[in-house]
């Protein structure tokens, strides 16, 4: 039978370990490695929201889109993108190689979502802001499929 006193200690000796699994890899700075992985990801993430959302523009155009759709559709690409940038820059940058891949995504995470942001707009303007709006996220996509290409 064991005591109440060990117990006590086998129960804090458990948390102690899930607090140390926890707050070990919180508290240790960024391998470059994993500094490649979450840009990448962020890349992969932008880019995927670029596309949908220039597809959907061109739709648009077309009149295909119904509103609540575009809506919806808009709503979730800047969500998705929203949560790729934050954990891009949530990340500390360890060494020079990971400054020149954050200096390269930054101003690209930055124009997607100011593409993204802008659909509204386009839409109310009418086609041709649309059009132009299209192109330049057709432009961002490529320069997206470019980084990825260069950094995988």
């Amino acid at each position: 039978m064991i005591g109440r006193g060990t117990k006590i200690t086998l129960w804090c000796g458990a948390a102690a370990v899930v607090l140390l699994g926890i707050a070990i890899p919180v508290v240790l700075p960024t391998s470059d490695n994993g500094y490649t992985d979450t840009a990448l990801s962020a890349a992969e993430q932008a880019l995927a929201q670029v596309r949908t959302t220039q597809l959907m523009v061109d739709a648009d155009v077309d009149g295909k889109i119904l509103p609540p759709y575009r809506a919806a559709l808009v709503w979730q690409a800047r969500n998705t993108l929203a949560t790729a940038q934050s954990d891009f820059t949530g990340e500390d940058i360890p060494d020079e190689a990971a400054e020149t891949v954050h200096n390269e995504l930054a101003p690209l995470l930055a124009e997607a979502g100011g593409e993204i942001a802008a659909v509204g707009s386009a839409v109310d303007a009418g086609r041709p802001a649309e059009t132009v709006l299209s192109q330049r996220m057709r432009h961002t996509g490529e320069l997206l499929a470019g980084f990825l290409e260069r950094h995988r």
